[in-house]
């Protein structure tokens, strides 16, 4: 468990994040790619939440492609979670 200044912690897109040189996919929701309709909001509306608070990262794995798989919180609250319940995740 860190917690991170939000100046260590950029989107990659909607449901990735780079801390340093390590990629962390966020877990339990998949959003649009970037070349997809909704991608770039999403991708804007993570990095609008990483900078609104104290982050927290809970590594819970790999994913197949050796992202570190996480669940990531934002003043307690998970990231994941607050975009699925804007209308981000993926149909």
């Amino acid at each position: 468990m860190k917690v991170l200044s939000t100046l260590q912690v950029r989107a990659v897109d909607g449901d990735t994040i780079r801390v340093g040189g390590e990629r962390i996919r966020l877990r339990g929701i998949d959003t649009p790619e970037m070349s997809e309709l909704q991608g770039p909001a999403a991708k804007q509306r993570l990095e609008e939440l990483l900078r609104s608070g104290s982050i927290r990262i809970e590594p819970r794995g790999r994913d197949v492609y050796n992202r570190l798989l996480a669940d990531v919180f934002l003043n307690e609250r998970n990231v994941a979670e607050t975009l699925i319940q804007e209308g981000y995740e993926k149909p």
